[in-house]
């Protein structure tokens, strides 16, 4: 079930700064549960392939796959390393009804999980696919409430075929939903149905880690249940020509608590044809884009004003949003939902990532550790955003940004077919020197020591004297701690004998101490710092009222200090 053959290798290295943490989501952890829908792909396939991608995100991490009343450990991992499992046809879910083809992942440290699914027709030579992946959530990103898109089968495909394609039987004449019991208990299952106008019940029970597969018209509307579930609605081949082509649908539905209000709607290049589809707990809830309500069609689908740039839209309430296209269903991100770095998993050899960005910082978005370059970036009408398409080499990468938040979808292309998704998020709050996988921690000692024993105090538990280089930092590190009247501690700014400039110094990857760049934020207290050279150290206020400012101080005196354990970077 295990290969190795696809193994690629991140170094983490431990660099000196700070992380806040922020209200987005992140998409690594512990423990996953997920399925692999049916993938019918063309209506004679002659292959096909399923798997996940598991990515370590430290050194020394095993991971156990459990699945079918079998398990398999995989040691040993190092930091960054990515394995492909593999399972076999049967691991797919084809009846409706319950069974117990669900894929269990666990493992001691935090991992990222990534679905892919495969299916071919046609000859060697002339090969065409059926291919859909997905970012797979952890337990912790589950819940026990979720809106279900509203997705008539027949209208959608009238809607981008203009006639219904000939071929139909039940098995695909609707959307499917796929309900993963996600905890070792039994779980009670609410379906809620809008039927002639009102909302009807059912409750269906099922057992640790079982699913149930059922048919998804546009009738149901949410899901609730007594313990955490994760929810995957899917079509096993969405006919959108009169070809006897069709494509596999896969979408992970988020909690309703992972909503948001306005939404940057990505402009995916080669799809000609898009609609959106909103979901809310409140029916009034509308869509407007430049202060134009969008009218839905008689289906619930949403038509943009133009289809060949990424657009902004606002909701009156929390919604989710979903870009639909012939064969293609992405949800969008929302505004607040942006991460400052993500992780990006490809198959195909073409791939692209398509990147959301502040106009006046598009060209700090970092692949890896350098600057991206020759992007074509396009600014999106009315707000502060612009949209750009990196086209990429590597299977694995990252991309991320130093001081604001982004949003990364994944874009491939593997013969006629086009497939993606919303990036792997790794943190949320950006950071001037990486993408964070374990933030910083600040430290306060009770003893006072001089400002240089403090340094030697720091160092010696490899960490560094705080150094709050911006405002966000001096937030983060003045909340770690209980206030004390009229009681100062050491931080890591000092004065220079040969210029007389401040600078911040701080260890570095060598072990080391070396001053960084030059002091651009400052929190000095009124009158400071003082022009004379009896300070050349500085210390901040641990007292409230005085709002944490920073003085010059007597390098000897004894204060107490303030330690920084830095993160853990992707680099």
């Amino acid at each position: 079930m295990n290969s190795r053959s696809d193994t690629v290798m991140f170094v983490i290295l431990l660099i000196a700064s700070s992380f806040t943490q922020g209200h987005t989501i992140v998409s690594y952890g512990k423990e996953f549960i997920t399925a692999f829908p049916e993938n019918v792909g063309y209506f004679y396939p002659y292959s096909s392939s399923r798997g996940i991608r598991v990515t370590t995100l430290h050194s020394d991490t095993f991971f156990t796959v459990f699945y079918n009343g079998t398990q398999k450990t995989v040691t040993s991992l190092q930091q960054g390393e990515t394995v492909f499992v593999s399972f076999p046809k049967t691991a797919e879910v084809h009846q409706l009804n319950c069974s117990r083809n669900t894929i269990r992942i666990t493992s001691e440290k935090d991992i990222a999980v990534h679905s892919f699914s495969q299916t071919d027709i046609g000859t060697a030579t002339t090969p065409e696919k059926s291919v859909q992946s997905h970012v797979v959530q952890p337990i912790t990103n589950l819940g026990r409430s979720y809106l279900i898109p509203s997705l008539n089968h027949s209208d959608l495909v009238q809607t981008f075929s203009g006639t219904l394609a000939t071929f139909r039987s039940q098995r695909y004449s609707s959307f499917k939903l796929i309900i993963i019991n996600a905890e070792d208990a039994e779980n009670t299952i609410t379906i809620f149905k809008k039927i002639s106008g009102s909302v009807q019940e059912e409750k269906i029970k099922i057992s640790s880690y079982q699913l149930i597969q059922m048919q998804a018209d546009a009738s149901l509307i949410k899901v609730e249940s007594s313990h955490k579930v994760a929810v995957i609605l899917t079509h096993p081949c969405l006919e959108i020509t009169t070809s006897c082509k069709c494509n596999m649908i896969v979408s992970q539905i988020l909690p309703v608590r992972f909503q948001g209000q306005s939404f940057v709607v990505p402009y995916i290049p080669g799809i000609t044809q898009s609609r959106l589809l909103m979901t809310s707990n409140v029916k009034s809830t509308s869509l407007s884009h430049n202060n134009v309500q969008l009218q839905p069609s008689p289906s619930g689908l949403l038509s943009l004003s133009d289809q060949t740039e990424s657009q902004y839209v606002n909701a009156s309430g929390n919604v989710s949003l979903i870009l639909i296209s012939p064969g293609l269903i992405i949800d969008v991100i929302p505004e607040n939902m942006f991460a400052a770095c993500y992780l990006l998993q490809f198959y195909s050899d073409i791939k692209k990532a398509l990147v959301i960005a502040e106009t006046g910082s598009k060209n700090n978005v970092h692949k890896q550790n350098i600057p991206v370059t020759n992007t074509q970036w396009t600014e999106i009408t009315g707000t502060k955003y612009s949209s750009g398409i990196i086209s990429l080499t590597e299977s694995q990468t990252f991309i991320w940004h130093p001081s604001s938040k982004i949003a990364v979808y994944i874009l491939e292309n593997i013969d006629t077919a086009v497939y993606g998704g919303p990036a792997t998020p790794i943190n949320t709050q950006p950071d001037e020197f990486g993408c964070v996988v374990i933030p910083g921690q600040f430290e306060i000692r009770n003893e006072p020591l001089s400002w240089t024993e403090s340094l030697a105090h720091c160092t010696s538990l490899q960490k560094h004297l705080a150094c709050p280089t911006r405002e966000d930092i001096q937030m983060d590190l003045v909340n770690t701690f209980n206030t004390t009247e009229g009681e100062e501690a050491w931080i890591g700014l000092r004065r220079s004998l040969m210029t007389t400039d401040w600078y911040w110094q701080r260890q570095t990857l060598s072990t080391t101490l070396s001053p960084s760049s030059s002091v651009e934020y400052v929190h000095w207290a009124d009158g400071q710092p003082l022009v004379s050279f009896k300070g050349l150290c500085a210390s901040l206020s641990l007292d409230q009222d005085d709002e944490f400012k920073w003085k010059t101080a007597k390098c000897c005196e004894k204060k107490r200090p303030v330690c920084y354990k830095p993160p853990i970077y992707l680099i």
